[in-house]
């Protein structure tokens, strides 16, 4: 096998970690900051973010979504495969059929399942910053130029909204 397409396809493994991890923090914060539990609205915004509950698995953050918000189809189905796809990364890599680093094959099998991840991965960031950006323009804060630009690009792919607030729901 070719040393250096191993090597780049190694390379990209520890990319689309970062990407990962970094997606994952923005879901989490702008859950915390835009979408915190009813009980939370009152407690400050630093408190809500130093709280141990950032340290919760990403499942558990996606479920509580579900509980205080209806998402728009697309943005559920999108959230659960991003999940099942990062979970097969982070926690059992080699499960796909024909994933090796010793053929050609693998070596695709490989660069697909990254390629994959990494738009879903993309695609729920962007989703998320436009969801912080929303919630500033509604608390009448000044949005950074990356939130508004996220913004527009999901404000027309869903129709009707990425979700809606649910109010009363939490027991």
């Amino acid at each position: 096998m070719n040393a250096k397409l191993v090597t780049k396809v190694l390379a990209k493994i520890g990319y689309v970690l970062l990407n990962v991890q970094s997606t994952e923090r923005v879901i989490k914060r702008v859950m915390q900051i835009a979408v915190p539990r009813e009980s939370d609205l009152f407690i400050s915004l630093t408190e809500r973010l130093a709280s141990k509950d950032m340290d919760r698995p990403l499942g558990a953050f996606l479920t509580e979504l579900r509980k205080r918000a209806n998402l728009h189809g697309q943005v559920d189905e999108l959230l659960r495969r991003f999940l099942l796809r990062r979970n097969v990364f982070i926690h059992d890599i080699s499960k796909p059929d024909g994933w090796t680093l010793k053929t050609g094959e693998g070596l695709l099998v490989i660069d697909r399942q990254l390629n994959e991840l990494l738009a879903d991965s993309e695609e729920i960031r962007t989703l998320f910053m436009g969801l912080l950006y929303s919630w500033k323009v509604q608390g009448e804060m000044e949005p950074a130029k990356e939130e508004e630009e996220a913004f527009q690009a999901i404000s027309g792919k869903y129709e009707g909204g990425v979700l809606s607030r649910k109010w009363g729901s939490e027991g």
